[in-house]
């Protein structure tokens, strides 16, 4: 079958986020070739292409039997946008998939509010897509025997059997199909690009939706190895280990640090740590085997509010693991969230008070959003969110407008906020 791969582009703003492939669609790419199938992509981040000119763009592509449109909560509204153009298009011949957070979490919702998508792929189930497309191919499997999928039959939409601890390892999954995407352009944008040791999180903050998304699984320090060595032979000098936390135990990462050594690689990266995971050891490891900075979400200062959102650290005890950092050498880009439950004007003048202090590489002031999955967004009123549109993902204007706040940090007031503290960290 002919199979069309789509990475949509994020609204309005289409290069200010990290541009990097997907894993996810890379290793699709390969399980479906290697099954006989032929697979292209339609990357519409790194040729900025934005929902307008789509039209278009896809009009030189060759018919496909189905599209998978690889959605994140930020790019939502424009995987909305497209499933009725790809209809349009061709005449509404070639079946349309969604894979994402939102649609895992909420399929009979999405599928009701898109009518014309016809399957949706739920959670990190690399094998649920090719055995649709199997069925669809005439083979011997049928629809309702997938699990982790939706589908329509007739005016009803199924949902298979959720499976959320698949039995597969890991390191049993092909080698992912990098040159599925124009490498070069990558490699003209930035020599730094993405990798991946682990899927998940062991952690459990209330405002994440990934965590919720993947249980936490391991590859083998040994294919993580392989992977980095290919991208070096590719011409990448430099990684994101997009781990949602890639130093979250001693013990693994000696492992990795004997494998680097065994192997004589070199190598410079940049990686997400949980704050609480930081200590000595980790540090100089990390410096030593070529991390110039980590990604550290902090999120909020007021211990209550940190408390709630499973995150557990004070003032006091943020700056200690901020220190270990510095001492090390270790740059850290840290991150907040502008109106975390619980939070009110006055702690947001004290993160100005604690940036001054911490004195971070990188900042981001993330203004509140909360996704379907969620606690705070099943049940906002219990944690003061204060959200008009519950469909908000679905709208261009959270790319230019915050679209919600709290009891005590309306909308309007958390952006006066947030142009304020950016300004007063550019300041100093």
């Amino acid at each position: 079958m002919r199979i069309l791969l789509v990475a949509p582009s994020f609204p309005k703003r289409v290069m200010e986020y990290l541009t990097l492939p997907s894993l996810e669609l890379c290793i699709l790419s390969r399980i479906l070739k290697n099954a006989g199938h032929t697979v292209s992509l339609f990357d519409m981040k790194i040729n900025r292409i934005d929902i307008d000119h789509a039209e278009n763009a896809l009009r030189g592509e060759q018919m496909p039997d189905i599209v998978l449109i690889d959605d994140s909560p930020e790019t939502h509204c424009t995987s909305v946008k497209l499933i009725p153009l790809l209809k349009e298009i061709w005449n509404s011949s070639p079946f349309v998939a969604m894979r994402g957070e939102i649609p895992s979490f909420i399929p009979e919702v999405t599928m009701q509010r898109n009518p014309q998508l016809d399957f949706i792929v739920r959670y990190d189930d690399d094998y649920a897509f090719p055995a649709i497309v199997e069925a669809i191919d005439g083979g011997d499997t049928e629809l309702i025997d997938i699990p982790n999928i939706a589908f329509r039959c007739g005016s009803k939409i199924i949902c298979t059997d959720e499976i959320r601890q698949l039995k597969y390892d890991l390191d049993s999954l092909p080698m992912p199909d990098r040159r599925l995407y124009d490498i070069d352009k990558y490699l003209l944008r930035d020599s730094e690009t993405i990798v991946r040791s682990s899927r998940g999180c062991p952690g459990n903050c209330l405002f994440c939706i990934k965590t919720r998304y993947e249980c936490f699984r391991l590859f083998s320090v040994q294919r993580f190895c392989d992977e980095i060595q290919e991208l070096q032979q590719m011409g990448f000098d430099s990684f994101f280990f997009s781990d949602d936390t890639f130093a979250f135990s001693d013990q693994r990462l000696a492992e990795f640090a004997a494998e680097i050594q065994r192997r004589n690689m070199h190598i410079r990266f940049t990686s997400n740590i949980r704050i609480r995971d930081i200590n000595n050891y980790k540090a100089a490891m990390l410096k030593e085997i070529g991390a110039y900075r980590v990604f550290v979400g902090i999120e909020t200062v007021n211990a209550q509010s940190s408390s709630l959102l499973n995150k557990q650290m004070d003032e006091e005890s943020v700056l200690s693991k901020l220190d270990i950092l510095k001492r090390h050498g270790l740059e850290f880009h840290a991150s907040f969230i502008l109106g975390a439950p619980n939070d009110t004007p006055k702690d947001l003048e004290h993160i100005i008070d604690f940036v001054r202090k911490a004195q971070p590489t990188v900042i981001t002031y993330n203004l509140i959003k909360v996704y379907p999955g969620l606690p705070l967004y099943s049940n906002p009123e219990q944690f003061g969110i204060v959200m008009d549109d519950p469909y908000w993902y679905e709208k261009d204007e959270w790319a230019d407008h915050c679209v919600m706040g709290t009891r005590d940090l309306p909308p309007e007031d958390l952006e006066k906020w947030a142009r304020r503290m950016m300004w007063e960290y550019i300041a100093g």
